[in-house]
């Protein structure tokens, strides 16, 4: 009797576990990831006149003065089972920095990088026509893989493979794009008639763009000038699904190899 009244007490604690398991489970697969993405952009010549343009330029071949990319500044912010893990990212120019908190914990610290200056110029130099060289062997490579890669999927069966590949992949974007957002662009061009044109290839596809991009020429100045934001949810159930379909897939696999075998050599 003390025996079956212990293994009954083993048996409910297990039961206990069990649910609480599959609790957080339900909970890891089916809570939403949120997100939303902020960004701007801004390189405007309003009120400059020629010579502030020509010292301008000058500054940035001394480089003495930032690029284009220091205009753009990107902010990402998620959280995670009702806020309990947050995650950050922020762009700003060259620097940037991410990071993801669990309660007021930060887990993962966040970390900002820019690129570092080499003083030694013909060390530099060197360091590029090396990058150079290597890029060159990387891309005739690439194309040599490519073309046995194309060659792979004549086969019928790896056709086929391809397309559900592609299915699946299409079904997860559809749960993982953004739900809502919207993109305001401000420009203008050197020539109000090069502004003109543009302007008209862009109303000429306004019925697929609806009210989520708003465009604002000027034909007065030359500028750029954009913002952007959206939001939407991921649900990991659906990646798994969809990692899992693909997975399983013997077509999928079997092209897998071959390419890997192919990127191998």
């Amino acid at each position: 009797m003390i025996a079956l009244q212990i293994l009954k007490v083993i048996g409910i604690i297990l039961l206990v576990i069990l649910c609480v398991v599959l609790v957080l489970l339900l909970i890891v697969l089916l809570a939403p990831i949120h997100y939303r993405v902020d960004g701007s952009y801004n390189d405007s010549q309003k009120g400059e006149t020629e010579d502030a343009s020509k010292e301008g330029e000058e500054k940035a071949e001394d480089g003495s003065e930032n690029g284009p990319i220091d205009n753009l500044v990107v902010t990402a912010r998620g959280h995670w089972i009702i806020h309990i893990f947050r995650f950050f990212y922020d762009l700003k120019g060259t620097e940037s920095g991410y990071g993801v908190k669990f309660l007021w914990k930060e887990i993962y610290p966040g970390k900002s990088f820019a690129t570092a200056e080499d003083d030694d110029e013909m060390s530099h130099f060197g360091k590029i026509k090396y990058k150079i060289v290597r890029v060159y062997d990387r891309i005739k490579q690439l194309v040599r893989k490519m073309k046995r890669i194309l060659f792979i999927l004549n086969d019928e069966r790896d056709q086929e493979a391809v397309r559900e590949l592609l299915f699946r992949v299409r079904v997860l974007l559809k749960h993982i794009i953004p739900r809502k957002g919207r993109l305001r662009v401000h420009f203008g061009m050197a020539d109000p008639a090069d502004t003109g044109q543009t302007l008209g290839m862009i109303y000429s596809l306004y019925p697929i763009y609806e009210e989520k991009l708003l465009f604002e020429p000027d034909f007065d100045e030359q500028v750029i000038d954009a913002d952007i934001w959206m939001k939407g949810h991921v649900q990991l159930i659906f990646v798994v699904i969809a990692a899992a379909r693909i997975y399983f897939n013997k077509d999928i696999r079997r092209l897998y190899r071959q390419i890997q075998r192919i990127r191998t050599e």
